[in-house]
């Protein structure tokens, strides 16, 4: 059998929690662990995930707590074979979902996260996992993407920009994370969207038109496009230049 590359998606997160959510993740964690599989299945928004917690690890005097998800998917999943047969995939009692693995650092305030799955999904899928560990829901968990800086530096010394393209797979939009942009979010619920479509699209920018994208909401479109593998062009340009 041939072997299949996959593309494995990294991101790092910083951590921004209210109240004593650190002690308390830590005391929660080991208390999961006390479980006989070190396993829990919860149910978010008619999604399954299954999280599993591993024996912390140091390195450099430091404590890192790693974390498997596995996110259940919502389309309906079959087992097709060389042979041409299609046929469902049987389980018992279990799910069948994208993984998702993260490293939490309590003393750094960050996560690495990596899938093979959706990058978009690993804050989302982040947070869940977080949200599990705190003993009130009163206390908020964020995560904010921890940027490569070097692909950013030159959109903040453009002061307004005129106009922004960039192209998408549409299978990409049919799983799109609550904090996607507006306009991410409005893509992915449009009706004329259909499946392994390619989509180029043009935007005029303009802060006094209500027509026209606001500079804020292009750098978060920028932002959220940049890492996203499905996006295969994404340019913005300046009323002085380009980038």
């Amino acid at each position: 059998m041939n072997k299949l590359k996959k593309s494995i998606n990294v991101r790092f997160f910083s951590i921004e929690a209210e109240g004593n959510f650190f002690s308390e993740f830590v005391s929660n964690y080991q208390a999961n662990l006390n479980n006989d599989n070190h396993t829990r299945i919860i149910g978010i928004r008619n999604k399954k995930h299954l999280i599993k917690t591993s024996e912390s690890v140091q390195q450099a005097d430091i404590d890192i707590y790693p974390v498997t998800v596995v996110r259940e998917r919502n389309t309906w999943q079959t087992k097709a074979t060389s042979d041409g047969k299609i046929t469902s995939i049987a389980i018992n009692q279990g799910i069948i979902g994208d993984p998702f693995f993260f490293s939490i650092i309590p003393q750094l305030k960050v996560v690495l996260g990596f899938t093979s799955g959706p990058s978009v999904s690993l804050k989302s899928v982040g947070k869940t996992l977080l949200d599990q560990f705190t003993n009130s829901r009163d206390n908020k968990v964020k995560l904010e993407l921890i940027p490569k800086e070097k692909e950013f530096s030159k959109l903040t010394e453009i002061a307004d920009y005129s106009s922004l393209h960039f192209k998408i797979g549409t299978s990409s939009l049919s799983d799109v994370s609550e904090n996607a942009p507006q306009l991410i979010k409005d893509l992915s619920s449009a009706p004329f969207i259909e499946g392994n479509m390619q989509l180029a699209l043009d935007f005029d920018i303009d802060e006094n038109e209500d027509t026209g994208l606001s500079k804020q909401s292009v750098i978060e479109i920028i932002n959220y496009l940049s890492n996203h593998d499905d996006c295969t062009l994404l340019k913005v340009k300046g009323k002085n230049g380009s980038v």
